[in-house]
Parts: C-alpha cells; structure tokens; sequence
C-alpha cells in the first residue's frame, strides 16, 4: 500500500506520538518517504482522538500512516476516514477489520508488545521491507524501545523482536553492547554526580552524597578529571571499571546491602557508534530520555530533528 501510494505520486500523512518511541518512529517513517521520493508530512500529536482523525479527514491526504498510537481506535478511523491508512503500532489492539486500514502490532500475533518490540521497533522492520537499505535505522528501532524502559531482561537488556534489531545494529557497526556499570549519565555525566545520582539501587553514604562520591574515587586511585575536563564512566578503563565495581560493592555489603541490591549495578550498556562520544546521543538510554523530555516540554519538532540527524547547536 505504502509503495503504491510512493508511485502514484499521492499525498502522505505520517503521524507520530511525542514520546521518544513516538519521534523515534515518526523519523523513521520520515527517513523512509524521503528516500522513496514520496511527497509527506510528518506531524507529532499528544494523543490519538476524535479531534485530531477529524482534522486529518478534512485535510484529505491519499494514505495516513499512523505510528505508536492508533491500535485502540481502528473504529473511529475506519468510520471517519475514508482514506487507506496503516496503523504501526505496539499498544494493545482493538480487533476491528476494514478495507481501508492495514493495522501491524505484534500483539495481533501473540507477541509481547509492551516488552518484546516498541512502535520504533515496528517502524524499522517496515523501512527494511520497504527497502533493505534502510538497515542504517536500527538506532532509531531501538532507542524508542529503550525510551519505553523495554530492557526488561537479564542485566537490563531488550529482548523479543528487539534483539533482531540489536544484531542488525551490532553487525552494520551501528551499536556497542556490552556489560557493565550501568549509572545514568554513561557518556555524559561527572563520575561523582553519577554515583550520587543513583537511586536504583540506592548507595546508602553515598547516593545524594557527591563529596563522599568523590573521597570513594580518590581512595581507590580513580581520577575524576583528565586535565581540565571532568571523567565520566565512559572514560575509565576496563580495570578502573572492576575498581569502582569492587569498591562499590565492598561498601554496599558493609553497609548491610542484599547481594540483589549489588547486582542492580550492573547491566547492559547500549552505546550508538556513530553518535559523538562524551554526548547524550551517544548512550541509548539517555538519547531515549532526551526525546521523552522533548515531548514532556512540548518540542516535539526538536526531538523529531534530531532523529532525522540534526546536530546543530
């Protein structure tokens, strides 16, 4: 349908939700009809109601695409809309047929939307079938996953249909996986605030409390600059990690913490090679969270841009 609608020259209307699964998938679906040569408008919107499928019926586009919404009201935009439509979406499903809708979610196929596979994750499976070359999205398919907090498996990792994404990524040379401290602010964050930010799992004489952070790094030999700039976990070395690991660990069982808490310190670290290193771009995590607060402050648009690749100040 999309194709064909791509051939014909027609009018095309992607719509997205703002969260960063939302702008994840939005950019995607955007990348995918720049690249065909399609002729589109991509739009962000808070939420999928009566208001907004009118709007989009009075605006008459030839093909609406709608992208991490849509799934809960297949009816009321089969009777307003008369367009064809595709749905892409991962939330729970209303099981409605119409002639006019394609409607994609795993959940219609036993499959676990809410963990094994975000809306981006749907959007990027499309942009391989729609042509292979857009291999180069993986990212995208996965940050909105991770925006969503899918990486619910053991040591923190995504799973379900995520992982087909992930090995397209890890292949294409596109992402780094690997184990290891997992505190927010991998790429970006002073040491010290890092370990005093923590709250998951909590540090007790050390999470809220950066001046003891800071005498822990300095008594087991980690420095917390590299001359005037301030180091981040990404910085250290492999043995600085085991360091800090055993350090933190030893303080935590003195401090009567449960093995459970210690093991909550560690967990998949998912990094996009092609973003700068020391940014926020960089670390999947913190890409998701600076999408999500896009949508919460609502600028959407400079979290869509940024997806679409742009790094300006």
């Amino acid at each position: 349908m999309f194709l064909k609608h791509v051939e014909m020259g027609s009018r095309i209307r992607i719509v997205t939700h703002n969260d960063a699964d939302g702008l994840a998938s939005g950019a995607i679906l955007s990348v995918v009809a720049h690249r065909k040569g399609a002729v589109f408008r991509t739009s962000t919107e808070k939420k999928l109601d009566e208001k907004l499928v009118q709007s989009l019926a009075e605006e008459n586009p030839s093909l609406i695409v709608f992208s991490d919404f849509g799934s809960g009201y297949p009816e009321l935009i089969a009777e307003t809309l008369s367009q064809d439509v595709i749905i892409l979406d991962h939330h729970l499903p209303v099981e409605y047929e119409a002639g006019n809708i394609v409607h994609v979610n795993p959940m219609l196929h036993g499959i676990d939307g809410a963990r094994g596979i975000a809306a981006s994750g749907i959007c990027y499976l499309f942009a391989t079938e729609v042509d292979d070359g857009n291999r180069d999205l993986s990212c995208l398919g996965l940050v909105g996953a991770l925006g969503d907090q899918q990486d619910k498996g053991e040591r923190k990792t995504l799973t379900g249909l995520n992982t087909l994404i992930e090995e397209d990524a890890v292949k294409n040379g596109f992402l780094d996986k690997h184990v290891g401290l997992i505190f927010y602010g991998y790429e970006t964050r002073p040491l010290a605030k890092a370990i005093a930010y923590t709250t998951t799992p909590y540090i007790p004489g050390l999470s809220g409390e950066e001046g003891a952070c800071v005498a822990l790094l300095r008594l087991v030999g980690i420095p917390i600059n590299e001359g005037d700039r301030l180091r981040a976990l990404a910085d250290l070395t492999e043995e600085e990690r085991r360091t800090l690991f055993s350090a933190l660990s030893s303080h935590m069982v003195s401090m009567g913490c449960d093995a459970g808490a210690v093991h909550q310190l560690i967990g998949t670290i998912y990094t996009f090679r092609l973003e700068e290193p020391s940014t926020c771009l960089r670390s999947g995590r913190e890409y998701g969270s600076l999408l999500n607060a896009c949508g919460r402050m609502d600028r959407p648009g400079v979290g869509l841009s940024v997806c679409l690749g742009d790094r300006g100040e």
